[in-house]
């Protein structure tokens, strides 16, 4: 799902009569197919393709996008490269010189190689590990509550650009730098003057420790304020809460031609419209889906789940799931040879899957719930079952009447308008039916 935003696409269809389910129009480069408002039957079956269902209960769903799993082993895969730099390239180099004429070890590769990777690796594994946890919490979930018969869309409202005084890539790179080449020294130090009085290379070392504090601090403070002051003028998530019956939901086929390539993109739009401006969406929200058929069957997770309950729609995948790894690698130990159960488990230990199931599992039901309002959590609550909301009559009639249409061959892609097959179409249907196609004339 993309990142909600403060200013959403201004080219929302309006939920006016004009604007319901079964329409189709085309504009100068896509094609839409409207499934909403009035959220009808579509007739596919309910599949959640690209596993955009993330959490369901008794009372609501959650919809979230991204590969959570994959940047996770991401980030940990600089942790496997430092373990093996540091085993095969330190310690293995140092036993291969082999000890000096004073049987002493040389430790300077070892601790070289530990310095890099504490200098290089590790920041780079940290910064892919608290990037994902930052595309979790600016990419929150779409919530649809049957419950009350409403949609929870996010997105983010008010707040502005803020740039660090004084801060620049330059000036990142020089403190980084500056930083790296302080602690470096200070461990290089013992071992780099190990021919001098032990007491130069005491007070040596002491004022790098000086020096690396002095660092430490000026930029840590520097960074702490600025953080804060980002964060104060960062934009506030909030949620708009829609009626589901009223939901602007289409599926969107659209030509992306480029210089020297042309592709297809297929979405599910789910939008709330503006009060003052139904043309313009207050909040909208997009899954990727591939194709129109595939859009349907993810919309009818939705709507089945709206309309028939939790056991209608399908269940969020376990594939990001510790258990589901471990009655995985169970399984390959029993299908597979043991060159490819080692093969895999080489991979495994690479990517650390185990420990990104871990944090994979713990992002999706700590974290990416932590930052959500707390006004969604009470709404979210359940309600007494006398207090849940109904579908209208005219909804469950509709839906009747398109399960007898589906059950006589008839498609939803291909009977335009709604109303217009309802009221018309199906009219004429009946009385040609009842008349009979070849019915003689009465004599004048």
């Amino acid at each position: 799902m993309t990142k909600a935003s403060e200013n959403p696409p201004s080219n929302q269809p309006s939920p006016e009569p004009s604007w319901e389910a079964g329409l189709r129009r085309t504009t100068k480069d896509s094609r839409l197919l409207a499934l909403s408002p009035a959220p009808v039957m579509t007739g596919e079956r309910a599949v959640d393709i690209n596993a955009w269902i993330r959490r369901k209960t008794e009372g609501w769903l959650d919809l979230q996008g991204g590969n959570l799993l994959f940047g996770s082993e991401f980030s940990l895969m600089f942790l496997s490269l430092s373990l093996l730099s540091i085993g095969f390239l330190g310690f293995g180099f140092m036993f291969l010189v082999g000890p000096d004429q004073w049987g002493h070890w040389q430790w300077e590769a070892p601790l070289f190689m530990l310095v890099g990777n504490l200098l290089i690796s590790l920041p780079w594994g940290l910064y892919a590990h608290f990037l994902g946890n930052k595309a979790l919490k600016e990419t929150p979930p779409l919530r649809l509550n049957r419950q009350r018969r409403e949609v929870a869309m996010p997105r983010w409202a008010g707040g502005r650009e803020f740039r660090f005084p004084f801060w620049t890539e330059n000036a990142a790179g020089i403190a980084y730098i500056l930083l790296a080449f302080t602690i470096g020294a200070v461990l290089y130090t013992p071992s780099g003057l190990e021919h001098n009085p032990r007491e130069y290379v005491e007070s040596v070392q002491i004022y790098l420790l000086v020096a690396l504090t002095i660092e430490i601090l000026v930029v840590g403070t520097y960074l702490s304020i600025a953080l804060r002051l980002k964060k104060k003028h960062a934009p506030k998530l909030v949620y708009e809460y829609y009626p589901w019956d009223k939901l602007v939901a289409y599926i969107e086929t659209r030509q992306d031609i480029g210089p020297s390539l042309m592709a297809t993109r297929t979405v599910l739009t789910l939008a709330i419209p503006k009060p003052d401006d139904p043309e313009s969406a207050l909040a909208a929200a997009t899954i990727n889906v591939g194709h129109e058929t595939a859009g349907l069957a993810q919309w009818e997770c939705l709507r089945r789940f709206m309309e028939d309950g939790p056991e209608a729609c399908p269940d969020p995948k376990n594939d990001e799931t510790l258990a589901h790894y471990k009655a995985k690698c169970r399984q390959a130990r029993k299908e597979m040879s043991l060159v490819s159960w080692l093969g895999k488990k080489v991979g495994d230990w690479f990517f650390q899957r185990y420990l990104a199931h871990i944090i994979t599992e713990r992002r999706i039901k700590t974290l990416a719930l932590k930052s959500l309002p707390k006004e969604l959590e009470r709404w979210s609550a359940p309600l007494p079952k006398k207090q849940w909301a109904k579908p209208s009559e005219a909804l469950q009639s509709l839906n009747q009447n398109l399960t007898r249409a589906y059950e006589r061959g008839l498609r939803f892609t291909n009977m335009g308008p709604v109303s217009e097959w309802q009221g018309g179409r199906e009219a004429k249907r009946q009385e040609k039916r009842g008349r009979g196609r070849y019915q003689s004339r009465a004599p004048s």
